[in-house]
């Protein structure tokens, strides 16, 4: 956003449109074993060196293949420019690549001061190259800047620090001890990715380009805000499930403590922002886009509802049965494109309940699936979540008095300041004393998992 504002709208729509492009090839090319040299429970040197390899090769040939289509994407974009600027980022999917598979031997390790030192170190450095570029006029090439820094810095710590080194080799039994998880969850993690704009797509044929730009606001505004709560739970999740997935009564409580710490993450966030669309609405974008609030609003309920079963995902991932999370990924596509084309909504609202109609759909499926994997009941999971949800109920009816009292005549920035504040000190207090004054088990970390 800060290096949009410099260079224009023009420059960082080109720069967007490039980037895009790269990052769609990067999700192939930089998560293809990634989750598998996690979940595997006896990795070797063969396997570690064959995930490696295949990788970097994959990135190579995934650079070619983006250099190769840049020229087409450039003329369906109406804009010649786009070209260079996506061959300039295709050289960085080798790297790329090599860093997604160390960072899967960093993640099953837990050294999580290494992964986030990718961001903390890595995005400072690569928005200072990205203003730097744009301050000198060379508009759309400072987003390419800003990528390629960003994308530099986590090659050199991974190679410096991941102890995992590229030494090519490949061995066809330790790809195929590896393929049955990494080849379904691959293709999970794209279909997912590109659900939403799939999504998107479909709305531009059956309703009006107001629409559309409202619900993108709307939809990307809880996106923003919950994607770091599915990311960090995800981190934590994976290699944990995956060091018990032979104990599974120590994988059921390893599962309930994550599960209860997603819902104090991501509870009150959600609530928070359906609490406080309007106000929200208006004081980011103005009262142009106030449509976009009931979206929210409604969007923002369905998605407290998700935090309440946990992250069966990474538990199908963990216990090696990603074609679950496959089937689970299409029928999370599937449900509301369906219904978009069956209802064919007018409103923002009426987008909105299509959106969230695959959350309604899935729920039941979703936690039967976790449950019997974990043999546990619903009032089991019930009891692991109680705390958030109390503390979430406690939030709503406390943001809504503030709302209809005290802060009832405050401009809406205000308004939206004194609910947040409100409404996050209730929520701790309330959060606190249902955990027994103790933080959440979830942050408890069990110790790293070698690799043997």
């Amino acid at each position: 956003m800060l290096i949009a504002k410099v260079i224009g709208p023009e420059a960082a729509g080109l720069g967007a449109i490039a980037i895009a492009a790269f990052l769609l090839a990067d999700l192939a090319c930089a998560s293809l074993f990634t989750d598998a040299l996690v979940q595997r429970a006896s990795l070797s040197e063969h396997h570690i060196r064959s995930a490696l390899t295949v990788q970097v090769l994959v990135g190579a040939g995934g650079a070619l293949a983006l250099a190769l289509l840049a020229p087409a994407i450039a003329d369906l974009s109406d804009a010649p420019q786009v070209s260079q600027l996506i061959l300039a980022l295709a050289a960085l999917l080798p790297f790329s690549a090599f860093s997604g598979a160390s960072a899967g031997m960093v993640l099953r390790a837990q050294r999580y001061s290494l992964l986030a030192t990718r961001a903390l170190l890595g995005q400072p450095l690569a928005l200072t190259a990205g203003l730097l570029l744009a301050s000198e006029g060379y508009g759309a090439w400072a987003l390419i800047a800003q990528q390629a820094t960003a994308t530099a810095v986590t090659f050199a710590l991974m190679l410096a620090l991941g102890r995992h080194h590229l030494r090519p080799a490949i061995t066809g039994r330790a790809l195929a001890d590896l393929w049955p998880v990494a080849g379904p969850q691959i293709l999970a993690v794209i279909v997912m990715a590109g659900r939403y704009r799939l999504f998107v797509l479909a709305l531009g044929v059956v309703t009006t380009e107001t629409v559309v730009a409202v619900c993108n606001v709307a939809f990307r505004l809880l996106d923003s805000a919950l994607g770091i709560v599915w990311g960090s739970v995800s981190r934590l999740s994976i290699p944990r499930l995956s060091a018990l997935q032979s104990n599974r009564g120590g994988l059921a409580e390893a599962y309930g403590h994550l599960a209860q710490l997603q819902a104090l993450m991501g509870m009150p966030i959600a609530a928070g922002i359906a609490l406080t669309a309007p106000d929200l609405i208006r004081a980011l974008l103005g009262p142009a886009w106030l449509d976009a609030a009931e979206a929210t609003r409604l969007v923002g309920w369905m998605a407290v509802l998700s935090f309440s079963w946990g992250d069966p995902g990474s538990l199908f991932l963990a216990l090696g049965k990603t074609k679950r999370n496959l089937m689970l990924s299409a029928a999370a596509l599937a449900v509301p494109l369906a219904t978009l084309l069956i209802a064919r909504p007018a409103t923002p609202f009426g987008v909105a309940l299509c959106w969230a109609s695959s959350t309604v759909a899935m729920a039941p499926w979703v936690v039967w699936l976790a449950l019997s994997e974990l043999k546990r009941s619903p009032l089991w999971l019930l009891g692991r979540i109680a705390p958030a949800l109390a503390a979430t109920a406690a939030m709503a009816v406390a943001v809504m008095l503030l709302q209809g009292t005290v802060a009832r005549d405050l401009p809406p920035l205000a308004r939206l300041v004194a609910s947040a504040v409100g409404g996050a000190f209730v929520f701790s207090a309330v959060a606190w004393l249902a955990l027994g004054r103790r933080p959440p088990r979830g942050l408890r970390s069990p110790g790293p998992v070698a690799a043997e």
